[in-house]
């Protein structure tokens, strides 16, 4: 058990009953809050892949990504290193 563990439950033994009541009901709404939102950004990031995998996008057989990432970055930035 970690030394922040036990200071919780050291803080937890000195409550009453419906003070530790309140911090479960609390803790897990909480729990259940971070639940969702943690849902909701897994579905932003899962409707952003399907948008990208819905592009078709028609590139040549020779294509070659890091060729074009380079390339890129060089006009951007100029010269690194």
């Amino acid at each position: 058990m970690t030394y922040i563990q036990e200071q919780a439950i050291e803080l937890i033994q000195q409550l009453p009953d419906e003070k530790i009541q309140a911090f479960i009901t609390l803790a897990s709404d909480e729990i259940k809050l971070m639940d969702l939102k943690r849902q909701e950004q897994i579905s932003k990031k899962k409707q952003a892949f399907e948008k990208l995998e819905s592009l078709h996008l028609d590139l040549p057989d020779d294509f070659d990504a890091d060729t074009e990432l380079a390339a890129a970055m060089e006009a951007k930035y100029g010269t690194i290193a």
